[in-house]
């Protein structure tokens, strides 16, 4: 396992790895959650417009492509510096906090994108929105992921 009293640097190590893995799928149900998003906002009409049109669907739409986006950038730099055997504790929490914190508003954006339907169990996005609250919560709550990256920028 290692050597005496390092028991604390091979913890270490070893939550890089799980909290850079543990999340990605999430990554994927977030572009799900868009996809559907998506193709709801085109296909539905309220008040004789497809609910795409409106400023308030759009604008949440936006935001998960842009959260599914910094948050793949933000994964494959931790996979970088793991493939190139760098430390990577800040990028590590940094990423758990994000994704985890993506997923969530991400999912609950993916609700209110389809109303009452979001809520319902046949349409899976309420389903999201559970799994999406214990990413905030396993390997580490958020808390403790900001507290992590304010040791490490010096604070």
């Amino acid at each position: 396992l290692g050597k005496e009293g390092a028991g604390f640097s091979i913890s270490n190590y070893s939550l890089e790895y799980d909290r850079c893995c543990i999340l990605a799928g999430s990554l994927g149900a977030m572009e799900r959650q868009l996809e559907e998003s998506v193709e709801f906002a085109r296909s539905h009409k309220r008040f004789g417009q497809v609910i795409g049109s409106f400023q308030s669907v759009s604008n949440r739409i936006a935001d998960m492509k842009l959260r599914i986006e910094t948050s793949k950038l933000l994964l494959y730099k931790m996979a970088w510096l793991k493939k190139h055997n760098k430390p990577a504790m800040l990028e590590a929490a940094m990423l758990k906090l994000h994704l985890s914190e993506s997923f969530v508003a991400s999912s609950l954006d993916a609700i209110r994108n389809k109303g009452g339907n979001g809520y319902l169990a046949d349409y899976g996005t309420e389903r999201d929105l559970r799994d999406a609250v214990g990413g905030v919560l396993y390997a580490g709550t958020s808390d403790i992921q900001r507290n992590i990256i304010a040791k490490m920028v010096g604070l």
